[in-house]
């Protein structure tokens, strides 16, 4: 309920990702009251992208204040950038409505990511981990849905009465537990985790493992941590994978569907092809709730980057051939660009794109979380503003089908990057992944005379090798870690 309820906000910035493809058909009519041009459109969607750069390097600063904080003071600013849009005299006004929308989506993204994850137990993190995409996958196919039948300046109103209920949902609600023991109210924290768990839940080794995780230097000294081992190597990695996430295209396709399956010729219609989708991408996410906390991490990025890129290839080459399929107009080989465009989003929405938010909450600690959301934060949406504005630059250059390939092939180069570099964390708690981190470090050696003759990739090897190492690290915290009940390796 916690995670539902303050992640309603992601519904509400999802609408705002989703605003653009339904509504850059109806601003670029001849009818309507505004009229923007192909290039200016083009702005318009780009820049959220550029807003959430900023809002992603806003970020830090925010969580630091408070993860359900945060969410709670962007839903005002979210909600007059709607309106700013409905009542726009011109295209400026949408220009800057736009911008705040992305600063509020670039916080609301790394806010809601951590609040859950670290407000959910290590077994259920993977699952509930999911709501945050999913909410923003929810308000793209609303505002799809909506924007079947309403005009740019309705659709701008629907999205106001959507950010509605966000301005009172967090009230109810606790802040992270992670946040009140880090920030020493302690009270407060333990009435967190009660709040969370049931009141009769034994919340002993939860509660001081937050104290051993939460322990840290001042944000001088955090920032010159950010060279140290444990913390460089998954700051590092949580930055590649968000942009991995942006650079394979999927911003680019979500925009310009229309325009895509207009170029294609398919016999589908573009409106109906926009919203099924939006429901894929909503339905797929939902499958990853459940895969996971069954199938891990690793696996799920692996399978998903290699479907994204086939799919983006086959795309890609039907555009490259299509003169020479004229003569199949009309059989199932039409369908083909459909297909292709459904099986990349269902490939992204259960992998690259929930693994991409969940793994800030895991693989960075506690204590310099709000520091590496600012990094990443502005990298990732540093990556997806590329990606949206030059799309139609790449399309005029490579033609439609090079876009396509290029596309395809940063999928494709993630599938060997995670599989040597990222450990699972599948069912690990925040301590445990703290330590694999340190004794990645410490026991480098060793692994790698381990590695010798092994047909298993470094990190999984790093992993299994963990157990032990976590093991005697938590006997040596005896007076710190509860030894009553069981933390999860």
């Amino acid at each position: 309920m916690a995670a539902l309820l303050t992640c309603w906000v992601n519904l509400a910035s999802g609408a705002s990702l989703g605003y653009a493809t339904p509504a850059l058909p109806s601003l670029q009519h001849p009818s309507s009251r505004l009229h923007i041009t192909e290039n200016q459109g083009s702005w318009v969607a780009g820049l959220v992208m550029l807003g959430a750069l900023g809002g992603g390097v806003l970020a830090g600063p925010c969580i630091s204040l408070g993860r359900r904080r945060a969410l709670w003071l962007t839903a005002t600013p979210l909600t007059f950038a709607w309106l700013l849009i409905a009542l726009a005299p011109n295209v400026w006004f949408l220009y800057i409505a736009h911008f705040i929308l992305g600063t509020c989506l670039g916080i609301i993204a790394d806010a809601s990511q951590l609040y859950v994850s670290e407000t959910a137990s290590a077994q259920w993190r993977g699952a509930l981990g999911c709501i945050p995409v999913l909410m923003f996958n929810g308000g793209i196919l609303t505002c799809y849905t909506a924007g079947a039948w309403l005009d740019w300046e309705k659709l701008a109103l629907f999205g106001v009465g959507l950010t509605l209920p966000a301005l009172l949902f967090p009230i109810v609600l606790p802040e992270s537990p992670s946040y009140l023991v880090a920030q020493g109210h302690i009270d407060e924290a333990i009435g967190a985790l009660h709040w969370l768990r049931g009141a009769t839940y034994d919340i002993t080794a939860e509660y001081q493992e937050l104290l051993y995780c939460e322990k840290g230097p001042g944000v001088l000294k955090k920032l010159q941590g950010l060279g140290d081992h444990e913390i460089l190597h998954p700051l590092l990695l949580t930055g590649a994978i968000r942009a991995l996430s942006r650079f394979c295209g999927l911003r680019a396709i979500l925009c310009y569907t229309q325009t895509i399956l207009l170029s294609s010729h398919s016999s589908l219609d573009v409106e109906v092809a926009t919203i099924i989708t939006g429901a894929v991408q909503l339905i797929a996410t939902l499958i990853a709730c459940v895969l996971l906390d069954r199938l891990g991490r690793r696996k799920l990025l692996i399978a998903s980057q290699a479907v994204m890129g086939l799919s983006l290839v086959g795309l890609a080459c039907y555009h490259y051939y299509h003169e020479d399929l004229r003569s199949t107009r009309g059989t199932l080989v039409d369908w083909l660009p459909v297909v292709a465009i459904m099986v990349y989003i269902v490939a992204n929405s259960i992998g690259l794109g929930p693994v991409s938010g969940i793994i800030i909450g895991e693989l960075v600690p506690q204590r310099h979380r709000s520091i590496a959301s600012s990094i990443t934060g502005a990298v990732s949406w540093l990556s997806a503003f590329i990606v949206t504005k030059t799309f139609l630059d790449l399309r005029s250059i490579l033609n439609l089908h090079g876009a396509l390939w290029l596309y395809g092939s940063v999928c494709l180069i993630g599938v060997p990057f995670v599989y040597f570099s990222l450990p699972e964390t599948r069912g690990i708690s925040q301590y445990g992944i703290d330590v694999l981190f340190k004794a990645n470090r410490d026991h480098s050696n060793d692994i790698t005379e381990t590695k010798i003759g092994q047909s298993k990739p470094l990190m999984v090897l790093k992993a299994q090798t963990m157990k032990t190492s976590i093991c005697n690290e938590c006997s040596t915290q005896g007076s710190e870690i509860s030894s009553s009940d069981n933390i999860s390796v």
